[in-house]
């Protein structure tokens, strides 16, 4: 399943709306509060969607080139992140073992 994307730089799975002009995500109609640091992991992950991510590629992404700290610190981070938009039957974010994690599209 592909995302819905639309000029306003909205991206869609089924309940998860990611605004990445306004920096807001909803999940089934319920905005969700996340942090600076967790949307800009969740914008990396659905924009890349099914691709395996580093840490180094998170951190890089995510933190910018600047930051100066453990690649564990997006292991604490994406487990936030989870808890707060939880899976879903359609998607998920899953952990790529030995790689990093990606913002897996399960079939319908």
């Amino acid at each position: 399943m592909n995302p819905i994307i639309n000029r306003k730089q909205d991206i869609l799975y089924k309940d998860l709306a990611v605004d990445l002009t306004a920096h807001r995500v909803s999940r089934a109609g319920h905005e969700l509060l996340l942090t600076p640091r967790e949307f800009a992991l969740l914008a990396v992950l659905v924009t890349h969607c099914d691709t395996a991510l580093s840490r180094s590629q998170l951190l890089e992404a995510a933190w910018g080139y600047a930051f100066i700290g453990e690649s564990r610190t997006v292991d604490v981070h994406i487990k936030r992140l989870r808890e707060k938009i939880k899976d879903h039957t359609n998607w998920a974010i899953t952990t790529v073992w030995g790689i990093g994690y990606k913002f897996e599209v399960k079939n319908q």
